[in-house]
């Protein structure tokens, strides 16, 4: 090599031949000096050096020591740079000596640098400004469970990130960790501003005042009740709250009998006996400003349901009476507790024996093996009526009592059955609070329902609730509970033989009341009903020790078909609880237009559909539209009970819904129930056997579209023939003969009237 090419100076460029022994003496250093966790990036000109620093530094708010890995960019050492210029251009040029020398001169700059006191300084100052930030989360924050994140997020996958990257990936930690604690933050804004977590300071009335709680307990037909209102007439003044209107009846005159008079408040009713001190009513009507001399609360276990407990819940935290008397199952047990704890109140618990014994059948019964004084228990309107259908073919007489029905037609078919009229009762669970019948035998036809949610098994309380109605004392020396041929006896005995089980969470439901909604109407600034409810129903009460929020989800559909009337929030909150079936879709339309002829100040009329059933007795098309035209005719009630002036027509509301409950009954009681078209209303002969008549089908059939895009004509060719409908699990039999009896539980919701789909015939 020529002396005068070779570079000797710290001028020399790249490019030039000495490059690539620069980058291997570099490397050469950087090995030297990895131990003391220094590292160069020697592709770079000049040459970048970074320090690997380890902070042990303390989780804000803990003892916790978390250790920090990260690397710092120390940059450039012109010196050392020079000077491996210099070495490699000399003859001998770089060797492991020189790098030695170099890599303690490199050491001594990289620890010295006041770049590593900079980037301890700044992981300091970002500790500071998470605990001042943390701060103001106050007790929603929680230092333990983030420094276990800040650990988490320092070992960086085993890596060693720079600094800004640590800092970033702390910063991620502490952001989703300050996001839970915020929305915690808001939701105990929230309760606070509502008001719902002091939910129990609401009730001033109750809270003023020492009471005495009495849980009577034990399985139906032990006399709690009985006791209870014997204790509820011996008082100056009180009120009965029941689950159901009709319960609220039987209340008012459990308390008539016994000499007081007794006035009956429901949702659409109101029978006001002048100078009476006694009130029966529906639960969700309970008075909690007035002061009674003792309360009777029935069916208690209903606190522990999450659509309409917290109407239980409402009436044990706010009734203002001495003694508080509740009666039900010992399934209450668990939920009273927590809510005397949490008010400071005193609890006992008294428990009833049955009076006659109750037994569990083991052999299943067929259907030709019903007997006199036998209650069959279906979940469906449609089991109800397929079931009742059967049992008349059979020869029985039967009275029905299903949820559709008006309690006036479900007490009218209660009597039929108490006084003989008919032999065989076909029911759904309704018959589980408050009836009162003659039943020796509760025979379920399934052991499974469907609840709104989905389709699951009968739950051990509410067998021991419909089992429970058999065997009534005084009438019969026993009774029993069974099964339908073809369903398993296994969850009744488990249920019968089995001591309640204790919930997972015991806290009561509560729902919020119009105080509540305004609050959280202010706290969020909207208008929207819709939007104050569904924020109650996800982020409130999450973590409260004492309450739960109830499901609104039916409140809130009903908010969004009266959100757009031109209407305060109060009065939209009141309409968004009208009693309307919230699957209906008919029904929430109607709602909505009463909400937005009241918004404009037009006067609603009473529904008008019961003007069509003047006749004596109607088909089964007729019962299931006369039946909807009563509940539309209740919530009209219901809503003008509160607003009279948007809804004037109530004497007429009351005359058209006692027209069609008549109507109804007279069908019921007819010995068979004749059959018309869904689409065209045309009475069919007894025996056709489609759903639908001739001349309706042949119409659908013409105007189907085939698959070739012709009309009326079959895709395969041959014309169109009658599809029986089979229900699921039975079979059909020749015209006029009743269908087999399904083996195993029938499938809810399959039984809706309307025309089939697709032009297809179905078989009634």
């Amino acid at each position: 090599m020529d002396p005068e090419d070779t570079p000797n100076t710290p001028d020399a460029m790249p490019g030039d031949g000495y490059e690539a022994d620069r980058r291997d003496a570099l490397r050469m250093i950087g090995a030297a000096v990895r131990g003391d966790g220094i590292e160069v990036d020697a592709d770079s000109i000049p040459a970048r050096w970074s320090v690997t620093v380890v902070q042990d530094v303390i989780a804000p708010g803990t003892d916790r020591k978390v250790r920090l890995r990260y690397r710092v960019p120390v940059g450039p050492l012109p010196d050392v740079e020079a000077e491996v210029w210099t070495l490699i251009a000399q003859p001998d040029g770089f060797n492991k000596p020189d790098a030695k020398v170099l890599g303690k001169r490199v050491k001594t700059a990289c620890l010295t640098s006041n770049a590593l006191e900079k980037a301890s300084g700044r992981v300091d100052a970002w500790l500071a400004s998470m605990a001042e930030r943390a701060s103001g989360l106050g007790e929603a924050w929680r230092p333990k469970p983030f420094a276990d994140d800040m650990a988490r997020a320092a070992g960086f996958g085993g890596r060693i990130p720079r600094l800004q990257a640590l800092l970033d990936a702390l910063e991620e930690a502490f952001n989703a960790a300050a996001a839970r604690a915020g929305l915690k933050v808001r939701r105990q804004q929230l309760e606070s501003a509502s008001g719902l977590g002091v939910y129990l300071d609401s009730f001033a009335a109750a809270r003023a005042m020492v009471r005495k709680l009495r849980l009577f307990v034990g399985p139906t037909n032990s006399g709690k009740t009985h006791a209870a209102m014997d204790r509820l007439a011996a008082a100056e003044s009180g009120c009965y709250l029941a689950p159901l209107r009709l319960l609220a009846l039987e209340g008012q005159e459990a308390l008539e009998n016994r000499g007081k008079p007794c006035s009956l408040i429901t949702g659409e009713e109101r029978d006001v006996r002048p100078g009476a001190g006694f009130v029966s009513s529906t639960i969700e009507m309970v008075n909690t400003s007035r002061v009674w001399g003792a309360c009777v609360i029935d069916e208690i276990q209903m606190i522990g349901d999450p659509d309409r407990g917290w109407a239980w819940t409402q009436a044990v935290a706010g009734v203002a009476a001495p003694e508080i008397l509740m009666t039900g199952s010992a399934d209450a047990i668990p939920y009273i507790q927590r809510l005397a704890e949490a008010m400071g109140e005193e609890l006992e618990v008294v428990e009833f024996t049955r009076k006659s014994p109750l037994r569990v059948q083991e052999e299943r019964v067929p259907l030709a093996e019903v007997r006199p004084a036998d209650a069959i228990v279906a979940f469906s309107r449609k089991d109800v009526m397929g079931l009742r259908r059967e049992l008349l073919a059979r020869g029985h007489t039967v009275a029905v009592i299903y949820g559709a029905l008006s309690p006036e037609v479900r007490r009218a078919e209660a009597r039929r059955f108490r006084e003989g009229q008919a032999d065989v009762l076909v029911a759904t669970d309704a018959i589980g609070m408050g009836l009162n019948l003659p039943i020796a035998r509760v025979v379920l036809s399934t052991t499974r329902k469907y609840d709104g949610r989905e389709e699951r098994e009968l739950n051990p309380s509410e067998i021991r609730q419909i089992g429970g109605r058999a065997g009534r004392f005084g009438m019969h020396e026993e009774g029993r509970v069974a099964v339908l041929d073809g369903e398993s006896i296994n969850p009744v005995r488990r249920a019968l033989t089995s001591p309640p089980v204790p919930p997972a969470d015991p806290r009561p439901w509560i729902s919020p009341n119009l105080t509540h909604v305004e609050a959280i109407a202010e706290a969020l600034d909207t208008d929207s009903l819709v939007k104050v409810l569904r924020t109650a129903g996800q982020e409130l009460l999450r973590a409260h020790q004492t309450f739960r929020m109830t499901d609104l989800e039916g409140r809130i559909q009903a908010a969004a078909a009266v959100d757009r009337a031109r209407l305060a929030l109060a009065v939209r909150d009141m309409l968004a609880r009208c009693p309307v079936d919230v699957r209906d879709n008919n029904q929430l339309r109607l709602l909505a237009t009463w909400a937005v002829n009241q918004g404009k100040g037009k006067p609603n009329t009473a529904p008008e559909a019961a003007e069509r059933f003047h006749h004596r007795v109607g088909t089964d098309v007729e019962l299931e539209a006369a039946e909807r035209a009563v509940k539309d005719l209740t919530a009209y009630a219901w809503l003008a009970y509160r607003f009279p002036d948007a809804y004037p027509e109530m004497d007429l509301c009351l005359e058209r819904r006692a027209m069609l409950n008549a109507f109804i009954e007279r069908t019921l009681a007819e010995r068979s129930l004749a059959r018309a078209c869904p689409v065209c209303g045309t009475r069919l002969k007894a025996n056709h056997r489609f759903r639908v008549c001739d001349s309706c089908y042949g119409q659908r059939v013409s105007e189907r579209p085939d698959r070739r895009g012709g009309h009326g004509k079959p895709a395969h060719g041959h014309p169109h023939f009658h599809h029986a409908q089979h229900q699921p699990g039975s079979q059909a039999g020749p015209p006029g003969q009743p269908a087999e009896r399904p083996q195993g539980p029938r499938r809810p919701g399959r039984g809706r009237s309307g025309p089939p789909r697709g032009g297809r015939r179905v078989e009634s």
